[in-house]
């Protein structure tokens, strides 16, 4: 389990490398170290909180902060919070219905009773209570259980059911969303950006936090096949950012790599988009006045 559960305290976190200490039962994530590569020029570099000095304020573990309002930046305003049966983080998509976000599977697997009562509900931008774009219920959760790299994909596209009365959908609250980054090759880095609301302090799941490093394709490593470099150590954020996009920059526009797990992330550019195909097929045929291509320009390019 690498969602934050609501129970009154957090009970868990998700990371890269999982130690052997518990809580309730529950392992506890813990960092490999602090130090991190130099993140200038990242995609959200001009984000990241400073501290009077000049430096970039951290966690102490690798985990930058961001720049409040999230409604201020292209990318910050489409990532939100994500509340089913625990708490994960999820981002809106560009779709031809503008009502879809990802996140990882593992956040809403045991949540099917949550999402079909409409108990479950996105919230982009969040931020200390305040919720500049609303909450949106999640109307259906889709996966797929097609092995990649020897492991089902730990990723799910939500439909966001348009806002109630009207045929307003979350992309175009949040202004477009994300395209899906291509395949990367083992001979290949980028450099990404990790987002998320991590439970765990100094975030405790009302902050953004972002981690920057190179990241690669490992060949048969199921769920932890896109990871950071060899040669960096992840950073530590905490349970509540399972589900967080790692963003990167292109030439198209900012991308989504892969979403958070415990191990890194699935490879997701060969499922996502038929996900986002049925995904789409269900919301037109059960919202049939609903206008293609309903939400503000997206933001990336899928090629």
């Amino acid at each position: 389990m690498h969602k934050t559960r609501r129970t009154g305290r957090w009970i868990a976190a998700a990371s890269v490398t999982i130690a052997i200490s518990t809580i309730m039962g529950m392992p506890e994530a813990a960092a490999d170290s602090a130090v991190q590569p130099d993140p200038s020029g990242s995609l959200l570099y001009s984000r990241l909180v400073h501290n009077d000095d000049g430096s970039l304020k951290t966690n102490g573990k690798g985990g930058y902060f961001v720049t409040t309002p999230y409604t201020g930046n292209d990318v910050t305003r489409k990532v939100g919070r994500l509340t089913a049966g625990g708490l994960c983080t999820a981002t809106v998509l560009d779709s031809p219905s503008g009502t879809l976000a990802i996140t990882a599977r593992h956040c809403i697997d045991s949540d099917a009773a949550l999402i079909e009562s409409g108990r479950a509900t996105f919230t982009p931008a969040w931020h200390d209570g305040q919720r500049p774009y609303g909450d949106w219920v999640v109307d259906k959760a889709f996966t797929s259980d097609v092995a990649v790299d020897g492991s089902v994909p730990d990723v799910a596209v939500l439909a966001i059911r348009p806002a109630e009365g009207t045929d307003r959908v979350v992309s175009a609250a949040t202004g477009g969303g994300l395209k899906i980054h291509p395949a990367l090759s083992s001979t290949q880095s980028v450099q990404s950006t990790l987002l998320g609301y991590p439970g765990p302090a100094p975030y405790n799941a009302v902050l953004m936090s972002a981690c920057v490093g190179d990241y690669t394709y490992y060949p048969g490593k199921g769920r932890g096949a896109v990871q950071r470099v060899n040669t960096q150590s992840e950073c530590h954020v905490g349970g509540g950012s399972s589900g967080g996009p790692y963003v990167t920059a292109t030439a198209a526009g900012p991308q989504i790599i892969t979403v958070l797990n415990s191990n890194g992330g699935s490879v997701i550019s060969s499922v996502a988009p038929s996900l986002i195909t049925e995904a789409d097929n269900w919301v037109f045929a059960k919202y049939p006045n609903l206008s293609r291509g309903g939400g503000l320009p997206s933001t990336g390019s899928g090629s």
